[in-house]
């Protein structure tokens, strides 16, 4: 891969692929009106490091209750439609198109997830779809929680138990909760199958820390408990900065032809402008059957 992929000031990727395609949305590639953002855009590949010019999918003018702060989205296919999970002033709603590239319709009128509705920031959702068709909604900075949720083109519903997935981290470093460590776990939850397990990876530290960093954990079923492969060899970190590379952090791991890669936003080299992010994508080697990493390469 040569990087970065996107150059220009984006980050929080989410990529969902979609048989051989691959759409991206993030933070950032929308038009900005001094610190608000206005919606969200779409870029499309076919192999990961070739991406279309981006179309805006999503406008806060349509969205009454939307004003600015659009971040992290997370999308979602379902018989036929898309579903689109999105922060806007910090609480996540949820649009929905039947193409991936839009223009996607907010149906709620109103948060699916309000900010008053935890005592953390609830930002960050992240989908995940299952063998059987069910659909996860991950969520949250500080903690993360999780449920399966049931999802319509004029109605999303979580169904069953809401599961505290950081207490699951929290609890193997014997740290007691509730507990908000930014080393531990802070934000960016992301989901995946790899062969019979899931894979649960997440940011810590704050964006705009050098130290923002990807960690990692497995689990066998979608809800937990998720493990940590921690051994006296290994730290359980997937990606960081070295070098002058720093702020490599909110990632989204995706398959292609049989491997694995992770899209994150890290610093540019210049980091006196707003401490603008670039997006990068590297390939994630296994070490053994628990163990994972990535290397930053340059910017090309």
């Amino acid at each position: 891969m040569k990087n970065p992929v996107i150059k220009e000031n984006a980050g929080d990727p989410y990529i969902l692929k979609d048989g051989n395609d691959y759409y991206m949305s993030a933070t950032g590639g929308a038009a900005v009106s001094g610190i608000r953002q206005a919606g969200f855009v779409m870029w499309h590949s076919t192999d990961l490091e070739h991406w279309s010019e981006p179309v805006k999918i999503l406008d806060f003018d349509d969205i009454p209750w939307a004003h600015g702060g659009a971040w992290a989205p997370s999308m979602v296919e379902k018989d036929g439609y898309y579903y689109f999970a999105f922060v806007a002033d910090q609480q996540i709603g949820i649009a929905v198109c039947d193409t991936p590239m839009g223009t996607y319709r907010e149906f709620l009128g109103r948060p699916l997830i309000a900010k008053e509705d935890y005592d953390f920031q609830t930002i960050d959702p992240c989908f995940l779809k299952t063998d059987d068709g069910k659909i996860y909604l991950a969520f949250g900075q500080g903690k993360c929680m999780m449920s399966e949720i049931e999802l319509t083109p004029e109605s999303a519903e979580f169904v069953g138990p809401m599961e505290c997935l950081s207490e699951m981290i929290y609890r193997q470093y014997s740290i007691p909760t509730p507990a908000e460590i930014k080393s531990v776990y802070n934000e960016a939850p992301d989901l995946i199958k790899i062969g019979d397990r899931y894979l649960f990876s997440w940011a810590i530290y704050d964006v705009l820390d050098y130290r923002y960093a990807i960690r990692y954990a497995w689990s066998k079923n979608p809800m937990g408990p998720y493990i940590m492969p921690l051994d006296y060899d290994h730290d359980n970190i997937l990606l960081q900065g070295m070098n002058n590379i720093t702020g490599c952090g909110h990632g989204c791991v995706t398959e292609y032809n049989g491997e694995y890669y992770v899209t994150y936003g890290r610093h540019r080299k210049d980091r006196t402008r707003n401490f603008g992010r670039e997006m990068c994508t590297e390939k994630i080697v296994f070490l053994d059957d628990d163990h994972i990493i990535a290397i930053p390469t340059a910017s090309e």
